[in-house]
């Protein structure tokens, strides 16, 4: 059917004035990370691999130097979420900072933290290590709760030594402590070759016990929850693709990580990237063991998983 001139005309007008609106700009959400670690490199690979622009999300991510710092700019209004244990939100919640536990990163269990001790030390199980020195990077940190967590199970009392996370390891090398917390991919690359070795691999032998969870901001989760909960599908869709597609996935590791043997981002993919789980299930038993870390670190009066939760993100659905 031919258009009147009057209708043709009002139709170019119409597509001129579309073609010079400007597009509708996608959500923004900008992100803090605590550390270069496979769980938390999922953000950068569905930016990479284009999840986020199909979800019409402008992701901006900063990594940060250290927990407390990403913590900071979250407090400050500098970020949207972050990457936090239970227990550290429930402290940085305590002390008045406006946040909730949205989702689980993916992992339930802390793959690849191990208890190290050099190889040809004598001591060769957790009861050996009565009376010990061991490692950590802080107190109140993950090192220290996983520390203490060993000693509680095995029933045995040490001295946890905060050092610092480069500290570490080097302090282990020169025999100044006894044993050390690692984790990945410190723990791979020091027991790949055989100088270290693991007494107690704590991905095996804890329950689920959420060792890292997204915080979100009050602000963010009040104004822009549905970006939020996007956000979160974007992310389970890398963790699906990385999970069938190891070549592509190892690759990234070794980009993200910086991390060149090929044996440590096999273990990396096997361990940590395998395990990892998109449906962002939230067991309330689950931080309710991560809180208890906390506990047998000595810090009490901490709210209970209900303050520290925001319902409504989990189960996380996507295509």
């Amino acid at each position: 059917m031919m258009l009147s001139r009057r209708t043709a005309g009002l139709a170019v007008s119409v597509a001129l004035l579309a073609a010079a609106m400007p597009a509708m700009a996608a959500d923004q959400i900008r992100v803090g990370l605590a550390a270069v670690y496979p769980p938390y490199g999922v953000t950068y690979a569905a930016q990479e691999l284009g999840f986020y622009k199909a979800k019409d999300l402008d992701v901006e991510i900063t990594s940060f130097a250290s927990g407390p710092v990403a913590q900071e700019a979250l407090a400050a209004g500098s970020v949207d979420v972050v990457t936090i244990s239970p227990p550290g939100a429930a402290v940085a919640i305590n002390k008045g900072v406006a946040e909730r536990i949205i989702a689980p990163t993916g992992d339930l269990t802390p793959e690849g933290w191990i208890l190290a001790v050099p190889a040809a030390s004598p001591i060769k199980t957790l009861a050996d290590l009565a009376g010990k020195t061991v490692g950590i990077s802080s107190k109140a940190s993950t090192t220290d709760f996983l520390a203490l967590w060993a000693a509680r199970k095995a029933g045995i009392t040490i001295r946890t030594i905060p050092l610092g996370t480069p500290g570490v390891l080097p302090a282990l090398k020169a025999k100044q402590i006894d044993a050390a917390i690692l984790w990945p991919l410190v723990s791979y690359r020091t027991t790949v070759d055989g100088e270290y070795r693991s007494i107690a691999d704590f991905g095996k032998i804890m329950d689920p016990v959420l060792p890292d969870t997204w915080a979100a901001s009050e602000t963010a989760i009040k104004q822009k929850p549905d970006a939020l909960r996007r956000w979160l599908q974007a992310n389970s869709m890398a963790m699906v693709y990385m999970k069938k597609n190891e070549t592509w996935t190892l690759d990234f590791l070794k980009r993200y990580t910086s991390e060149s043997d090929p044996r440590v981002l096999k273990m990396t993919f096997d361990t940590i990237i395998m395990g990892l789980r998109p449906d962002g299930t939230m067991d309330p038993q689950w931080m309710r063991n991560s809180l208890d870390l906390a506990t047998t670190a000595g810090l009490t009066g901490l709210p209970g998983p209900d303050a520290i939760f925001a319902p409504g993100f989990t189960p996380i659905t996507f295509e």
